[in-house]
């Protein structure tokens, strides 16, 4: 286990490494970009790539984390955006040689639940159908507001079982969210 947390780029993603292994930790999180907007972001590729190395010299891990509109049952052009801003975060994450993007499980008020799991599926094969990178795609299990979609560790195993490339996607199990669902009682 590394014990981590998580790491501002404002002084870009080099400085972010640095940040964290003056702290101590063993890994860091980051937004690649604004976490409140899904805009694709043109970064500093050799910025990312110093990110990369000096995480590698210093046995530093660094995950990154999509933007929170990121909602994979979107629709229209919200999920064209969607789909376009997870792509630029795997991106970033790749050039700073990350494990991966955290995205949050999808979102989904409709009446069909299972149209809403139909829209993630759909989502998550589009945008790893265009990912040729190592970086994973890491879906985080929700915290039940807004629906219960996503709060099950068995969730999140038979979404990534039912996409066309589920060596693609990993997973990031939030304790919070897990406590907040009900799922784990702080105790174990």
């Amino acid at each position: 286990m590394r014990i981590g947390c998580h790491i501002s780029i404002k002084s870009g993603y080099l400085g972010a490494a640095k940040t964290a292994a003056a702290l101590g930790a063993q890994a860091f999180q980051y937004f690649p970009k604004n976490p409140r907007s899904l805009k694709i972001k043109r970064f500093d590729r050799t910025d990312a790539e110093r990110c990369a190395a000096y995480c590698q010299a210093h046995g530093l891990v660094s995950i990154a984390h999509s933007a929170y509109a990121s909602n994979l049952a979107a629709s229209g052009t919200e999920r064209h955006a969607v789909i376009a801003s997870i792509l630029n975060d795997l991106a970033i994450a790749e050039a700073c040689g990350s494990i991966g993007t955290v995205v949050h499980f999808a979102s989904f008020s409709g009446s069909d639940p299972l149209e809403g799991y139909k829209r993630m599926i759909d989502a998550l094969n589009r945008i790893l159908s265009q990912w040729q990178g190592r970086s994973l795609l890491l879906i985080e299990n929700n915290a039940g507001q807004g629906g219960q979609m996503g709060t099950t560790l068995e969730e999140l195993v038979k979404i990534r079982n039912l996409t066309d490339a589920p060596d693609k996607i990993g997973f990031c199990l939030d304790t919070c969210h897990a406590y907040a669902a009900g799922l784990w009682d702080g105790k174990n």
